[in-house]
């Protein structure tokens, strides 16, 4: 063989391993997938993803919880006991399918340490291990060229990448919105849901027991400001495990597409009938993100006069009054706006920047 000859087989062979590598290397990281077991499901949660017009990249907030749904005979029939007990609340057939699903959900076990891969903008993510209660949360930053390859319209679509055989299809989205614009950020229970929350036993019908309600005229206010350029937020301090049936909710009752913020309650270490904490604890830390991730963009608080909402949202207008244009509070309680407790809550807020309501229809779009 000639110098020439052995010094082409050389780069020949160099060329070649280099490809095998890199080509290797590419089937390797395209083989990571979610150990998903059989009986072990994924959520992925809607949210909000922000522009950073400087680098044209989005910052994509990225929120999965992995559980095994679990069906507890025995602690089922704890819990009806209980609700029997207290409340005289009891199982029937009417009733009975939405009282095994939602409990179900609260006595599942939830998947800690799992590592959750997903396919976004043509690129595979490897979240970090869930945590202990089974979600994860992870800030990606994402090239805005791939983005808008991606997206539709408003939406960028991402799903788990699992094994070969595993055939099931967990999808998530992430809402892409712009630095600009009007943010509604709502309240969920006996804002647009109707759920009776200052009645415990009501309450605890409503979110157990019967078909969830939803508040006359809220699906069509909230479509109607959507339609007019509008992005809503849901925040509740309803737990995490209802967030299948209230995602659902949404959907049949004709409202918009929207994020949702939902609290974390960990069985174990509560007693059932103290699910729901008060929103002044959890409201602030769901809407601060929000204020701080869009400072240019102009927000409306929704809410009801049943609990904290109009004492919480004060708070959170004095801290931004640039970013926040109005209040609206849904009255529940057959209050007056000139009561002593609206008087005292909005004393220093300007009669314009906040409205209690009764008939949605009246509402305008600042």
């Amino acid at each position: 063989m000639t110098p020439r000859s052995t010094q082409f087989v050389r780069i020949f062979a160099g060329a070649f391993l280099l490809l095998f590598f890199l080509t290797s290397r590419g089937e390797q990281d395209d083989m990571r997938t979610t150990p998903l077991k059989p009986d072990e499901t994924l959520v992925f949660i809607a949210t909000a993803a922000s522009l950073d017009e400087r680098s044209d990249t989005w910052r994509v907030p990225l929120h999965a919880w992995a559980y095994e749904p679990e069906e507890s005979v025995i602690r089922k029939r704890v819990i009806a006991e209980a609700l029997d007990r207290k409340y005289g609340l009891k199982v029937t057939d009417a009733t009975r399918d939405n009282f095994t699903r939602r409990v179900n959900l609260f006595l599942g076990d939830n998947e800690r340490g799992k590592s959750i891969v997903i396919r976004i903008a043509g690129t595979a993510i490897e979240l970090p291990p869930t945590q202990p209660n089974g979600h994860v949360y992870h800030m990606l930053t994402l090239d805005g060229d791939a983005v808008a390859q991606h997206r539709t319209g408003r939406v960028l679509r991402f799903t788990a990448v699992l094994p070969e055989f595993d055939r099931r299809v967990f999808e998530g989205h992430v809402t892409l919105i712009e630095p600009a614009g009007l943010s509604i950020v709502s309240d969920i229970d006996d804002t647009v849901k109707i759920t009776h929350v200052i009645d415990h036993g009501k309450m605890f019908d409503a979110t157990f027991f019967q078909d969830f309600q939803p508040a006359p005229g809220m699906a069509e206010l909230y479509r109607g400001w959507v339609d007019n350029g509008a992005v809503v937020h849901f925040v509740s301090s309803s737990p995490w495990q209802l967030h299948g049936p209230l995602v659902e909710f949404f959907d049949t009752a004709g409202f918009p597409f929207a994020t949702v913020s939902l609290k974390h309650v960990r069985f174990k270490d509560s007693t059932f009938f103290d699910l729901f904490k008060s929103g002044e604890e959890t409201k602030p830390r769901q809407i601060e993100p929000l204020l701080q991730a869009y400072p240019r963009r102009r927000f409306v608080l929704v809410g009801d006069s049943g609990e904290q909402d109009p004492e919480t949202y004060a708070d959170l207008y004095r801290r931004h009054p640039s970013q926040i244009e109005r209040i609206y509070i849904r009255n529940v309680t057959g209050a007056r706006s000139d009561d002593a407790r609206f008087a005292r809550v909005f004393r220093d807020i300007s009669p314009t920047r906040w409205r209690l309501f009764d008939d949605p229809t009246g509402l305008s779009m600042p």
